[in-house]
């Protein structure tokens, strides 16, 4: 009896103290830890809902790029991170859903070793052509690889990313065959495109919007079911009369497992409010980013989906990481 009462005086200690941490929260500046390098949508989509997170928060958030292995390891150091709430990850689908599918031994588990805040944007990728391809269309695009099963390549940002997912999907769906060529991250893949090094590439229409009008590259779809307000005269998924999954290429905030319920709402909060101000909903708009709010819940329930949908896609196509 003396034991349980005890334990019931420890388990509610710690309890008051969870709880007198949240009141109080926060107190001192946040980190936000970001797996990409500067300059990539995470991080610019970081950079932007921090500066106006902390303004509600009354503590500046300050974002610390850590890349590499395509996010995992940022993802480790915040599965291993105190859950106090000072340190949080702005993740994507590669460092979450996609990442056992991918490697051999992920050093963390996706969906328990994380607490899931809040959804941030859903990325709007863009489907191009380069200029010295000879594709204009997207029907083109089929017939060519067709008639040469194998012979037209797209260079993607690296393996299992949704620059090499989406494509594979597309020609999973179409019934053509490419030749895939890996890239460590966006800015080679998009240089090889623009330079006819290589025929294809998928990435942020955000990325590419600006080298479409420039004629730099041939936009050829944008792979959401709607057309896209910033470039309404490239068709979408549904004029092309193709199904297919919502791409995995999503922004979300995470922390580690076990953080205070008091301290995840705080966050996913300041969060909405940032998402709903109008400066950053314009700029969202601006590089052809989506909506994507709700719930920590909703947050996870679709990083679960995606990891199941596109997961099986790598399995049947053989896709491994290095």
């Amino acid at each position: 009896m003396k034991r349980l009462i005890h334990t019931a005086v420890l388990v509610c200690a710690a309890a008051l103290g969870c709880a007198a941490q949240a009141q109080g929260y926060p107190d001192r500046p946040i980190r936000m830890l970001v797996g990409q390098s500067p300059g990539s949508a995470t991080d610019i989509v970081a950079r932007m809902l921090a500066a106006k997170m902390g303004e509600t928060l009354g503590q500046s958030i300050v974002v610390e790029n850590r890349a590499g292995a395509g996010g995992v390891v940022a993802a480790t150091s915040m599965a291993h991170a105190a859950p106090d709430g000072y340190y949080i990850l702005m993740t994507t689908a590669s460092q979450t859903s996609l990442a056992p599918s991918l490697m051999k031994e992920v050093p963390y588990d996706p969906f328990k070793d994380f607490t899931y805040i809040a959804p941030a944007t859903d990325v709007a990728m863009l489907l191009v052509a380069s200029p010295g391809s000879g594709i204009r269309t997207f029907q083109q695009m089929v017939t060519k690889a067709k008639a040469a099963p194998g012979k037209i390549d797209f260079g993607s940002s690296g393996l299992g990313s949704a620059s090499q997912l989406s494509l594979e999907m597309v020609a999973q769906l179409t019934g053509i065959q490419l030749a895939h060529v890996p890239y460590k991250g966006s800015a080679p893949a998009i240089t090889s495109v623009v330079a006819n090094e290589t025929s294809l590439h998928v990435n942020a229409l955000g990325n590419l919007m600006p080298l479409a009008n420039a004629a730099k590259v041939v936009p050829l779809a944008v792979l959401t079911d709607t057309r896209n307000p910033q470039m309404p005269d490239v068709p979408s998924l549904t004029d092309l009369k193709l199904k297919m999954p919502r791409v995995p290429a999503w922004i979300g905030l995470i922390g580690p497992a076990n953080l205070p319920p008091a301290i995840v709402k705080t966050l996913a909060d300041a969060m909405h409010k940032a998402q709903a101000d109008p400066e950053i909903k314009q700029k969202f708009t601006e590089l052809g980013l989506l909506a994507f709010e709700g719930s920590g819940a909703d947050f996870k329930q679709r990083a679960e989906e995606d990891g199941k949908v596109w997961g099986k896609l790598m399995r049947d196509r053989g896709i491994k990481g290095e």
